[in-house]
């Protein structure tokens, strides 16, 4: 292969780019491969695939797919977005399930590595349930929300709330799920916000949202499926 090979990283694909395309630079991008790391690993032309990840109209073969999404550690499903509309948990049960309580730490662990949670509220309709992308610092769970959501939730945000994150593994049936139950208020101080604006909190759903919310936790608990054979219990 010549020096003019392609290795840079293609950080995102042009927004003509195919939905197939911009999964696999978003996967590529993730494991932190160039386009000449995957094309090795997946055993095709790194031009080609440089070609493919900024077009619209390219397409792989099946063979082509079923080699990157290994060299991806994905499948050729989740890469075609044949997961995106479907809930995670829809398999069976593994064979030797085992439901555990988590300890305080655990769960604290688990809400420190961030991600995407959902904060539950009562409103006039009745409980709501809205996905944030959140932090934990401090023992406090932290998620910025838009001006209009915070006028939604203006009249509860200053009360209890529950907080829910989790995960689920389906290949080997497992998961594990924390609940907060504590006492939410807008964060308005100057220093806090100063503080929190160095952290990366950003919403997926983008927009301007400006405003801090914390969740005081009061109560944490937590559980967990794990697979165990009946001589390890």
């Amino acid at each position: 292969m010549t020096s003019t090979t392609p290795t840079h990283r293609i950080d995102s694909p042009p927004t003509l780019a195919g939905d197939l395309a911009r999964r696999v630079v978003h996967r590529r991008n993730e494991l932190g491969l160039t386009t000449e790391e995957l094309a090795r690993r997946a055993g095709v032309d790194a031009w080609f695939l440089a070609y493919f990840e900024q077009s619209s109209d390219s397409s792989l073969t099946s063979g082509a797919l079923t080699r990157i999404a290994v060299a991806l550690q994905t499948t050729p499903l989740a890469l075609e977005g044949g997961e995106v509309d479907r809930p995670p948990g829809a398999g069976h049960a593994g064979p030797h399930p085992v439901l555990e309580h988590l300890t305080t730490e655990q769960c604290e662990d688990h809400l420190s590595a961030g991600g995407v949670g959902r904060i539950v509220l009562s409103s006039a309709a009745g409980p709501e349930a809205f996905p944030v992308n959140f932090i934990f610092t401090n023992g406090v769970v932290v998620f910025r929300t838009s001006d209009a959501m915070a006028e939604t939730v203006s009249g509860v945000v200053n009360g209890v709330v529950a907080f829910e994150v989790d995960h689920i593994d389906e290949t080997m049936s497992e998961g594990w799920s924390v609940l907060v139950r504590g006492h939410a208020r807008l964060i308005e101080e100057s220093a806090e916000r100063l503080a929190l604006a160095r952290l990366d909190i950003e919403p997926w759903a983008g927009g301007a949202r400006l405003n801090l919310v914390g969740i005081t936790p009061f109560e944490v608990s937590g559980r967990v499926i794990v697979q165990r054979q009946p001589q390890d219990r």
